[in-house]
C-alpha cells in the first residue's frame, strides 16, 4: 500500500480535499490529529527547525552517530 501525507496550512480547504480524494477508487482517508509520543514530537520539531544531519553514505552516518 502506498501512502501520501498532506500537510495543509489552511484548514478550511480540508473538506474539499477529502471530497475530491474520495472520488478516486481505492482511496481511504485517515486523519491524524495527535502525535503518538514525545520522541516523535521532538523529531518532528527538529526536522521543522532544520536540525537534521546529512551523510554521503550509511558508513558516514553510523560514524557520526558514534561520536
Amino acid at each position: 500500500m502506498t501512502q501520501i501525507i498532506l500537510q495543509v496550512d489552511d484548514a478550511s480547504i480540508i473538506p474539499a480535499l477529502e471530497k475530491t480524494l474520495k472520488l478516486l477508487k481505492g482511496v481511504k482517508i485517515k486523519t491524524i490529529t495527535d502525535i503518538p509520543n514525545p520522541i516523535t514530537a521532538k523529531a518532528m520539531k527538529d526536522a521543522k527547525d532544520g536540525k537534521v544531519t546529512h551523510s554521503k553514505n550509511s558508513k558516514d552516518m553510523f560514524a557520526s552517530l558514534n561520536k
